[in-house]
């Protein structure tokens, strides 16, 4: 056997901790009424055929599973085809064929790759099939939500919504929740503080932030005294309908509750996960996302860690100096194998190169859909193989150090990062 099958077959052994997904909490969870197309098109791949063409009318149409399917598939078939070799179409050709038994999706094979995924649904232990005996998925870090399945899953847990309100219905909300009416910034912060509290003691693992969709990545030092006029535009429709336009609070009060935030994490100790490069969906602005913006939140908050989502796509190297140049800055990999792969690839090679090995997790699925988390874990899984044999072959280490790099960046190092076992 050579190097390269020897660490593929350790690799696909591992049980490995995947860093972040957006899968509904639980099986019963799942959309009842959805289709091979309705759930396989809710993103990413729907995005590259946008980007090959197919209209956003069209999208919404083919994602319909009220309409006939095969309709639905004549509507997407020439852009699927267009994209079938992207990342995201790999993923779904893997999905396909090792879950259902299909060996390749098209005009011929669309109608029973459906009734396959209608009957797997149906059956009541999808999760448990595709994340822990086909996947080998230890624990995953789900997106928000706490009463989510401990069978599968611990939460990461937003408070984007304290950063950037936009209506004093918010305020109203938050206030109901944590048992004393908000009438202040003071109040605003304190109600903060009680929820994140909750949320840890209600098993929370790690804060994210995914605010790079709606704001540069920049957090200013800002005034507490600039932040309340900013926070103050919010009572303004205090004599308002419910049903008033939003009021999008100022980037003065945007930065100052960022840094309150991290203060509070700082305090506990906390993780922080920040989402950066590429964003979901079609026609973002990029730039917002470049993590060399959060430079200053890095010097000012050296005990919190920061774990840095997406490779930084297409900012890698800005992100690999940085985890190089920063104590408390991590490499995470979720999303990157199906963004790129080969960008995945050299990325982990010049990593690999600069910066520690225990500063790299290499797998986070970030599926808002099951089947999708199967074809990311493989292409993972063989992305780092594959990566971890040019280093062998090319003398950089040995095969002894190839294995342990592997468990580091699939077990051990998110392990320490989120705590869980």
């Amino acid at each position: 056997m050579n190097a390269h099958d020897e660490i593929l077959e350790y690799i696909a052994g591992l049980e490995i901790i995947d860093t972040h997904e957006h899968l509904p909490g639980s099986e019963a969870a799942r959309p009842p009424a959805s289709d091979v197309l309705s759930e396989w098109l809710l993103h990413y791949f729907s995005c590259d055929l946008v980007s090959a063409g197919l209209t956003e009318g069209d999208l919404d149409r083919v994602r319909n599973p009220q309409g006939d399917l095969m309709e639905r598939w004549e509507m997407a078939e020439p852009y699927w085809h267009a994209a079938e070799s992207t990342g995201y179409g790999r993923s779904l050709a893997l999905a396909a064929r090792d879950l259902y038994g299909i060996d390749h999706i098209d005009r011929e094979s669309i109608i029973e790759l459906n009734r396959r995924f209608v009957a797997a649904r149906d059956k009541g232990d999808h999760y448990r099939y595709v994340l822990k005996e086909k996947s080998r998925i230890r624990v995953s870090v789900l997106d928000s939500n706490l009463d989510a399945d401990p069978e599968f899953f611990v939460s990461a847990i937003r408070f984007d919504g304290y950063l950037m309100p936009t209506h004093r219905r918010d305020l109203v909300a938050a206030g109901k929740r944590v048992g004393f009416p908000i009438h202040s910034l003071a109040d605003w912060k304190q109600a903060l503080e009680v929820e994140l509290d909750r949320a840890f003691e209600r098993g929370a693992v790690t804060l994210k932030c995914g605010l790079a969709y709606q704001r540069p990545l920049r957090f200013d030092k800002t005034p507490e005294a600039d932040a309340e006029v900013a926070f103050h535009e919010l009572f303004s429709d205090a004599h308002s309908p419910q049903w008033r336009g939003a009021i999008k609070v100022g980037k003065p009060m945007q930065d100052h509750m960022m840094h309150h935030l991290l203060t509070l994490a700082d305090r506990r100790g906390l993780t922080f996960q920040f989402h950066t490069g590429l964003q979901e969906g079609n026609g973002n602005v990029i730039t917002h996302a470049n993590p060399a913006l959060l430079t200053n939140l890095f010097l000012e908050y050296g005990d919190v860690k920061f774990d840095i989502f997406h490779m930084g796509y297409p900012y890698m190297m800005e992100l690999s100096n940085l985890a190089k140049n920063f104590r408390n800055v991590f490499i995470d990999m979720c999303w990157g194998h199906i963004i790129s792969p080969t960008a995945a690839r050299r990325a982990l090679a010049e990593w690999l190169d600069a910066v520690p090995a225990n500063k790299i997790s290499a797998f986070g699925g970030d599926y808002c859909f099951i089947d999708g988390v199967y074809g990311h874990q493989y292409l993972a899984r063989r992305n780092v193989a594959a990566t971890l044999a040019e280093k062998v072959a090319d003398g950089s280490f040995g095969l002894d150090r190839a294995k342990e790099i592997a468990h580091m960046v699939f077990i051990d190092n998110p392990a320490e990062l989120f705590g869980v076992a």
